[in-house]
């Protein structure tokens, strides 16, 4: 996940986080750039607790293995320049991100989603 010491202290899975995020973006589509993704964790680590573990950097290859884990569970789709959130894909990450985050957590996702939905 990053390749610093702090990921082996990340309560969550980075593809768990992504899809936390992904419950609350508005759009259905989004960048498939993993540098601009590992950018935007490491903004977010300066920002909010939950992501505080990615502060040391986020390793590009560790944002498209999770890219990938989600793509596996079929909860997006790759398309040209981007990838897809389908509508079952979106219904998926809200529900695991009501079971798995607590109310905190689920708080900072939603700021979060607000960053990521602007990149």
């Amino acid at each position: 996940m990053s390749s610093g010491s702090g990921a082996a202290s990340m309560r969550f899975g980075l593809h768990e986080v992504l899809s936390g995020m992904l419950a609350s973006i508005e759009s259905d589509r989004f960048t498939d750039d993993p540098r601009r993704l590992a950018a935007m964790f490491e903004q977010l680590a300066g920002r909010f607790p939950l992501f505080a573990p990615l502060s040391a950097g986020v390793d590009p290859a560790a944002v498209s293995q999770a890219l990938q884990t989600l793509e596996n569970k079929n909860l997006i789709q790759h398309s040209t320049g981007c990838y897809v959130l389908p509508p079952e894909g979106r219904a998926s990450c809200v529900s695991s991100k009501r079971t798995l985050f607590s109310r905190r957590d689920s708080d900072q996702l939603e700021e979060a989603a607000l960053v990521f939905g602007a990149i």
